[in-house]
This record gives structure tokens, C-alpha cells and sequence, in this order.
């Protein structure tokens, strides 16, 4: 007789149980209908006034400013090809690039699908295989390292590095500290002679 009683119980568990789940999802599916219209209030345009627009916190946390606060590259340095110098001395647009010497120059070139005959030769490789661009800040400290270059103010080495870039002969080592260029190095991109 005892598990008689067992299996009514059960049995009597599991009929509460999906009467009591079907009641629960009748009443789940007539709710949102008739909360909904009295817990959403009609939809009016916000006035046209600058100054609700500027103090709203929340929109202010939304901005796309926000959001880009992280740093465009984590202090260190950076191996680039320059694509656009501001000549004020605001920023930069580069390209990072993969650069190898000697051996692992021609290896890197060969694989990269270079003839080994023209691999054999190079002292130094630069590959490009990420065409995202980068802005980064110029810090006032900034201090520019350009191949024959003499002591001249940052404004006129700027402008040789702007010219030097476009040639696409060169690429630059970048220092890097808090969000902004502190250095750059000037180097040749291929071998020298």
C-alpha cells in the first residue's frame, strides 16, 4: 500500500505542479497587456532647448567621446609608416608595420611570396598587412630623429618628415607615453645601397 501512496503523491505533485505553470503563464501573457499601456507614458518630443541637452547626464554617457577615451595605442614603441603629418604639431596618422632584419627579413619576404632570388639580398623587410590607421596625439615634448637631419625647430622637422613619409622610402619608430607620440625615429625602409 505505501507505494500506492507514493505514486498518488507524485502524481498529485506534478498535476499542481502543471496546473499551477499553466495558470502562472495565462497570467504572464494577460499582464504585460493590460500594464503595459498605463506603465509607458505617450512619447513627446523633447523641447528644442540646448541647455536640457547639454546637462543631460545620460546623454553625455552615450556620446561616441565617451567611449573612445581608451588609448589609441598602450605606452610603448611602435614601428609605422607615417600616412598624414599635421604640420602644426597636433598629430599623426599612421600604420603600424611588422619590420625584420637580416634573416628573418628574407624569410619574412619569401613568405610573403617574394622570389627568393630578389629575398636573398635584404637587410631589411617592412611588412603591411593591416591596412587600419591610427591618430595619435604629438606631446609638446616631442623630439624628431630624421636621417641626415639637422637642429631645427619641430615646426620645419614636421614638415621634412611630412615630405620623407610621402616618398614611402622610410618608415618610423614611434615612442609612445600616456596617448601620445613622444619620439620618432627615422629609418630607411629597404636596403641601403
Amino acid at each position: 500500500m505505501r507505494p500506492a501512496r507514493i505514486i498518488i503523491a507524485v502524481m498529485f505533485a506534478a498535476a499542481i505542479a502543471i496546473s499551477g505553470c499553466a495558470a502562472h503563464s495565462t497570467a504572464d501573457r494577460s499582464s504585460p497587456a493590460s500594464v503595459t499601456p498605463q506603465a509607458a507614458p505617450p512619447i513627446t518630443p523633447a523641447p528644442e532647448s540646448p541647455t536640457v541637452a547639454s546637462e543631460s547626464p545620460a546623454v553625455a554617457s552615450e556620446s561616441p567621446a565617451v567611449a573612445s577615451k581608451s588609448p589609441v595605442l598602450a605606452d610603448g614603441r611602435y614601428d609605422a609608416y607615417i600616412r598624414q603629418v599635421n604640420t602644426r604639431g597636433d598629430y599623426l596618422v599612421v600604420d603600424l608595420v611588422q619590420v625584420f632584419h637580416d634573416q628573418a627579413a628574407v624569410a619574412a619576404a619569401v613568405a610573403d611570396g617574394k622570389p627568393r632570388d630578389s629575398a636573398q639580398y635584404l637587410s631589411t623587410y617592412v611588412r603591411n598587412q593591416n591596412p587600419r590607421l591610427r591618430t595619435l596625439s604629438l606631446a609638446g615634448d616631442l623630439r624628431v630623429d630624421l636621417l641626415g637631419g639637422c637642429e631645427e625647430p619641430v615646426s620645419h622637422q614636421l614638415n621634412k618628415l611630412a615630405a620623407d613619409a610621402r616618398t614611402g622610402g622610410y618608415y618610423f619608430t614611434l615612442s609612445v607615453t600616456g596617448d601620445a607620440v613622444h619620439q620618432i625615429q627615422e629609418h630607411i625602409a629597404g636596403n641601403a645601397c
